[in-house]
């Protein structure tokens, strides 16, 4: 009779979305304990894709004034960062008056996020589950984005020249976002070896070219339906492929499968680990928020198949559930 019961609430359309943008929520924040104010109508939503020549994206700010103007920064940091919070070394993303609606966003930074030197690639202690005593975000290490009035900024740029930070929107989590361009204005000069080539350059048939580091993964993964407490491999995979032109080593990341009847403290959501992935020789890891090696692609049209299974709770509500699934590429 349960078994009955339970194939008739069987779940629908479980689907994976491979290389999706990233969504990035910011708020106003309570500079002393670093809690977000609550629901006071500001804040914004920055919709961007993470692997890109340049950062497009789109944001949408709400509540901010009418006749200031902003700025969306990219805001590294030092060790110290309280004490040294001017943000050297940052980006301006974007800039806007007042409230922003739909706006579209595509800037050449000429960098990644985060950026040699930005503390946050690597911190110690990390901003999850509140080890710096402050942060609980889904990324452990990674950029801040941050949104500040232009009046506050060197001529419009980088390091901040002032700190008020009742006027700013902070990050909710770390983002990622590799620039997959090639550098611009090398000489072609010819090699036998890497040693030959200038820096940002490598030998490729005997010719220094500048280092291209980037992958593509296409597939995107569909379970179907399933029954709560089965577990399920799916038929499909994702191929990652190495299109840069040195080794390159790909890395996967998640988010939270959402229902399509979520909304922020109902039980239409799962965990992200309820989603394992391996190579073809089955040695299965759960999907994280942070991002964790594949494997290695030594050479230009290298490939590794991913392929992925799902654990569902047996107690999870019957919805339609989707997941956000990322590869980063690390040279």
């Amino acid at each position: 009779m349960l078994i009955g019961i339970v194939a008739m609430i069987s779940l629908a359309m479980l689907a994976a979305n491979v290389l999706a943008d990233t969504t990035l929520r910011l708020e106003n924040k309570d500079p002393t304990t670093w809690v977000i104010y609550g629901t006071d109508g500001i804040y914004a939503d920055l919709t961007f894709n993470p692997v890109s020549p340049t950062f497009k994206g789109t944001l949408t700010t709400y509540g901010l004034g009418g006749s200031t103007k902003y700025a969306l920064i990219y805001k590294p940091d030092t060790a110290d960062r309280f004490t040294t919070w001017t943000g050297v070394g940052g980006k301006v993303i974007a800039t806007f008056t007042g409230n922003a609606v739909g706006l579209a966003i595509d800037k050449d930074l000429g960098m990644n996020l985060p950026n040699t030197g930005d503390w946050n690639i690597n911190p110690s202690p990390d901003y999850c589950s509140n080890h710096n005593t402050f942060d609980s975000y889904v990324h452990c290490k990674g950029a801040k984005l941050w949104i500040v009035p232009t009046s506050d900024l060197t001529s419009g740029n980088l390091p901040l020249i002032a700190w008020n930070p009742s006027s700013y929107l902070f990050e909710t989590d770390l983002i990622t976002y590799l620039d997959n361009s090639l550098p611009i204005g090398y000489v072609n000069v010819k090699c036998t070896q890497l040693s030959d080539c200038p820096t940002g350059q490598t030998c490729v048939n005997s010719a220094c070219t500048p280092i291209s580091c980037g992958i593509t993964a296409t597939g995107s993964i569909f379970f179907g339906d399933m029954i709560q407490g089965t577990t399920v491999q799916s038929a499909d995979t994702t191929t990652v492929t190495n299109t840069g032109n040195v080794q390159v080593t790909p890395k996967i990341s998640g988010d939270y499968w959402y229902g399509s009847q979520w909304v922020s403290g109902n039980p239409y959501w799962m965990p992200v680990g309820a989603t394992q992935w391996s190579l073809p020789t089955p040695s299965w890891s759960f999907l994280t928020g942070t991002p964790a090696t594949v494997t290695t692609l030594t050479n230009h049209g290298d490939t590794a198949t991913v392929y992925y299974k799902l654990v569902v709770p047996a107690q999870q509500a019957t919805d339609t559930y989707t997941q956000a699934i990322t590869f980063t590429a690390s040279c």
